[in-house]
């Protein structure tokens, strides 16, 4: 079986591919992300230390967090996801399961809607301005 990556792109200094072995060396690892985010599952990282590691270039103002296959995209405001964004890549010193939205899953909290918490995240592609998402106008929650 292939390891999953999340793909970052977009306006950064350098594309980059991060394994969860990646992700568990970065300082800001918390073992339950229920502890800083609630609603979170498992180890996660906080999402603005993923993205120092590739520069996010001057006049980025937004990144759109896609789902494996393309199947959901949220295109959230960068501070919001720097400050406020986790990203769960394990559980229980293994992969994080499918069940439980891995084998990345991102939870923002305190986030303005419920809809920027995405499943089987794939890539953050960092852009300038919203893109086109499936977060719905006016959110139900």
């Amino acid at each position: 079986m292939e390891t999953p990556h999340l793909r970052v792109t977009g306006l950064v200094a350098h594309e980059a591919l991060f394994a969860a072995s990646d992700l568990a060396t970065f300082p800001s690892v918390v073992a339950d992300a229920a502890s800083v985010a609630a609603g979170a599952v498992g180890t996660a990282v906080r999402v603005g230390e993923i993205l120092d590691q590739v520069t996010v270039e001057h006049g980025a103002t937004h990144c759109t967090v896609i789902s494996q296959g393309g199947a959901y995209r949220a295109s959230i405001p960068l501070d919001d996801l720097r400050e406020d964004g986790w990203l769960a890549f394990s559980e229980a010193g293994g992969p994080l399961p499918d069940n439980r939205g891995g084998p990345f899953r991102l939870t923002v909290a305190e986030g303005s809607t419920l809809c920027w918490n995405v499943k089987r995240v794939a890539t953050l592609r960092v852009t300038a301005g919203p893109e086109p998402d499936d977060v719905p106008e006016n959110p139900p929650h």
